[in-house]
């Protein structure tokens, strides 16, 4: 068999691609067109007879990742269905932007993803979404072994990095959004060293253009989630910039790079500004979250280095007091060997590579004491740092362990002594056991003690070969199996959209949503599964999300004199309806980012003359309602009700 292809004058071989840049552009355009996911949109939940599901699902969806399935995936989807990106809830302020949904010109170059879902009504939703799903771990196994090849000189580390943070249990547990920000920081980061080269040789064009890109992408990463923003990126570009410093002879022109890439990314983020300013003010305006003003605090050790011992979550087992999400982590101990490392001795390869790891490591080592250590008062003066939970910091802080670590290893001994990779490996297993002892005390009792150990002499085996012998492949490749074996059963490979597309339920209510729209109505239903339907056809409801913040006007003719406006003035928060006949509404907050209304829905129609549709879990005989059909969802009978004035 042939491997070239021949052309007019030349010979290409197929060995000569690039192929660490165009295989994961394959994968990327496979699952694209496939429609491949591993969103958890196909939840029993968002089934309309979970025993008899739409589409193909392999594995598990998991009901703890409400944030995917019932908030982002459904106000994509619902992008998708409308071909317009306007906020169809009347009680919330503006919030396309923090779905990354273009509000205006300038977001619509910059959220190009957000913007291609507008093409919906003319390109599968699955595609479009699938496009949107997996950007950013695009970018990250693009720009993981460029930005290390620059640093280090090797690509392939960077590869391992990569495959360190995709399979982390903390990024499993939240929906591969740590490899998105990953994605898009170090990808911003490539595109800044690739300015600041161009600027160097006096390539002003090829400088402009990389700069541009690297703005375009770095300006995005606040909006993904600004605690975890917080504590990544400014690592991530303290460190390119520091490698930069220390290897290019001009230094002004570097100096200017970086400048001039730092002010077009303010520019950008002025610009969103401006074109969200109505919905950035009502979030800083609430009283959860825009009102809170954190501190560092101690958090539990198992919190810190108990990711090795995680994959006992994949079976269903009851965490104590929390959730599988909230306990997950990165791999912090990958940040106790990069200590070892560097306390045994190491040999820089490229110049730029020790002054990274040393700023890289103070500013890490500054998110570890804000994680481990009570800052009182003082932590809650720090501008932008006193927005970050220290549980946040501590969830994240794996990543930049492995950062650390795989900037480090390629500067270690070609070959080690026995004597100290057993001591390494010994000092991270006991670390690891520790960890995940303390998780069977508190948080996890299904986790065996033979479990903790299992993981622990795993992790001792990695390091050993790891630090034994850097250069070999052995290393990275149980280090990428025992990541494997944590979180493979975690998310389910879901091809399609499950139950919102293409089911009957579905197909009806895209119709109702074209003609609630057309009239100018809205709905309200007493189920979050419900709400997320509406969201994903494209159907304007009252139930939902409000993610910035309330429209104040609408809000106050809900709460006429704004009595209960503690209760509804909230952020990223659920709207929720119990429908009964009682005439006074009851205003609670089962959790800080809940807003639950009890009461009749006459009401609430009264009060809201948009209402014109209510959905209810059970019969209702209201003299206001009139019944006009009823459909399944979530496995259970829903009752569709016209208002009546």
């Amino acid at each position: 068999m042939s491997h070239t292809v021949t052309g007019p004058g030349r010979r290409v071989s197929f060995r000569s691609l690039p192929w660490a840049v165009v295989a994961p552009l394959l994968a990327y355009v496979v699952v694209v067109l496939a429609g491949i996911t591993t969103s958890s949109v196909g939840a029993d939940e968002l089934r309309a007879d979970p025993a008899h599901p739409t589409g193909v699902m392999l594995g598990e969806a998991r009901s703890t990742r409400a944030d995917e399935f019932l908030t982002s995936t459904p106000l994509s989807l619902g992008v998708a269905e409308t071909g317009r990106s306007e906020d169809l809830n009347p009680l919330t302020a503006p919030q396309a932007y923090l779905n990354l949904v273009p509000t205006g010109p300038a977001t619509a170059f910059l959220f190009a993803d957000g913007s291609a879902l507008r093409l919906g009504p003319w390109l599968p939703d699955a595609m479009l979404f699938a496009a949107k799903f997996w950007l950013g771990t695009l970018l990250l196994l693009l720009a993981a072994p460029a930005w290390f090849r620059e640093l280090t000189g090797s690509r392939w580390i960077g590869w391992f990095a990569a495959a360190l943070v995709l399979l982390s249990p903390a990024n499993a547990w939240w929906s591969n959004t740590h490899a998105t920000l990953l994605g898009f920081t170090l990808a911003g980061a490539v595109a800044l060293q690739r300015a600041a080269h161009a600027t160097g040789d006096g390539r002003w064009w090829r400088a402009g253009l990389w700069g541009v890109a690297g703005a375009a992408l770095l300006v995005r990463t606040p909006l993904f989630y600004p605690p975890w923003a917080v504590v990544v990126v400014p690592v991530v570009l303290l460190g390119t910039v520091a490698g930069l410093l220390a290897t290019l002879p001009g230094r002004r022109r570097t100096v200017a790079a970086v400048g001039g890439v730092g002010a077009l990314t303010l520019l950008f983020l002025a610009a969103i500004y401006l074109e969200n300013r109505d919905a950035i003010a009502a979030t800083s305006g609430t009283v959860y979250p825009g009102a809170r003003v954190l501190t560092g605090s101690a958090n539990a050790v198992q919190a810190l280095f108990g990711a090795t011992n995680l994959r006992v979550l994949a079976d269903g087992v009851e965490v104590a007091g929390s959730n599988s999400s909230e306990i997950s982590s990165g791999f912090t101990v990958a940040l106790v060997l990069a200590v070892l490392l560097l306390a045994r001795g190491v040999v820089w390869r490229v110049p730029g590579q020790r002054w990274a790891v040393v700023s890289m490591m103070a500013l890490t080592g500054f998110w570890l004491l804000w994680s481990t250590v009570d800052f009182g008062t003082f932590g809650s003066r720090i501008p932008l740092v006193n927005q970050v939970p220290s549980a946040r910091s501590t969830q994240i802080i794996g990543h930049l362990g492995v950062l650390l670590l795989c900037l480090v290893l390629p500067a270690a001994r070609d070959r080690g002594a026995r004597s100290w990779s057993l001591m390494a490996a010994g000092t991270t297993a006991v670390v690891a056991a520790y960890a995940g002892s303390l998780l069977r005390v508190q948080s996890v009792p299904a986790l065996t003690v033979g479990g903790i150990w299992l993981a622990a002499l795993a992790l001792g085996v990695t390091v050993f070969v790891l630090t034994l012998r850097p250069r070999h492949v052995a290393g990275y490749a149980l280090g990428g199996v025992l990541a494997l074996s944590l979180v493979w059963q975690v998310n389910p490979v879901i091809v399609g959209l499950g139950d919102l597309r293409g089911s009957a339920v579905a197909q009806r209510m895209e119709e109702l949503g074209d003609q609630t729209r057309a009239d100018g109505g809205a709905w309200a239903t007493d189920h979050y599964s419900v709400d997320s339907l509406l969201m994903a056809t494209g159907v304007p409801a009252f139930s939902g999300r409000q993610m910035s913040g309330p429209d104040m006007a609408t809000w106050s003719r809900l709460d006429p004199g704004r009595e209960h406006e503690d209760v509804w003035n909230r952020g990223g928060s659920y709207i929720w309806f119990s429908w009964s006949g009682r005439k006074e509404l009851e205003w609670t907050n089962p959790s800080p980012d809940v807003i639950h209304i009890a009461g009749s829905p006459c009401v609430v129609a009264d009060r809201l003359p948009r209402l014109t549709t209510v959905v209810a879990r059970r019969e209702l005989d209201l003299d206001c309602l009139e019944p006009e059909e009823s459909f399944t969802w979530g496995g259970e009978e829903r009752w569709v009700y016209s208002v009546v004035r």
